[in-house]
């Protein structure tokens, strides 16, 4: 009995001994199984990550090569501004000294028509034919002074009415760039009175 007693409870070790290292394994295999499934999860939300990221990157790229774009469209407008400027300025300052020599000119004239008043030899009796005593020059000069203020008011009168300068100068038969040099002169006598 004794025998069967030892043999029984050595079964029995051995069977808790089977459980015990059974629970141990199937432990350290669960923690295996356990790192290989958070590894592969890890992996997964690593690589939804990296996914996201690659996304978000590419779509700042492209936000940043719009904004990019954008800016470089605005440089262009802005140099191609500065250039009409820099044009605009250079024709007003040209206007400004051509407007100088006929202020010169003008001077010039009405200081001859001071010297042989037209006006005072008519009321003496004197006739326009009769002013053919005056140099040829002076009374060129006021001829043409005549024949510009005429035109001049035309002209004027034309550009105020809204019609282009350069229907203007086909209907008086006049240089375009003399029409335009005129309305130019009359907007910078506006400018200078403001």
């Amino acid at each position: 009995m004794n025998f069967v007693l030892l043999a029984g409870f050595n079964a029995l070790a051995l069977i808790c001994m089977y459980l015990y290292f059974k629970a141990r394994i199937e432990k350290q295999l669960e923690s295996e199984r356990l790192l290989d499934k958070l590894h592969t999860e890890a992996g997964l939300i690593v690589g939804e990550m990296i996914q996201d990221l690659n996304r978000i990157t590419d779509r700042n790229i492209a936000l940043m090569e719009t904004k990019v774009e954008e800016l470089r469209m605005v440089l262009e407008t802005a140099e191609k501004r500065i250039v009409l400027m820099q044009r605009q300025t250079h024709k007003e300052e040209e206007a400004g000294k051509l407007y100088g020599r006929l202020q010169k000119k003008e001077n010039e004239y009405a200081q001859a028509a001071a010297r042989f008043p037209l006006r005072e030899m008519e009321r003496h009796g004197q006739t326009r034919k009769s002013a053919k005593l005056l140099p040829e020059k002076t009374q060129a000069a006021l001829q043409t002074d005549e024949k510009q203020a005429v035109t001049t008011e035309e002209i004027l009168d034309l550009y105020r009415t809204g019609i282009s300068a350069e229907l203007i100068s086909k209907r008086l038969n006049l240089p375009a760039g003399e029409v335009q040099l005129i309305i130019s002169l009359r907007d910078h006598k506006g400018k200078k009175r403001e």
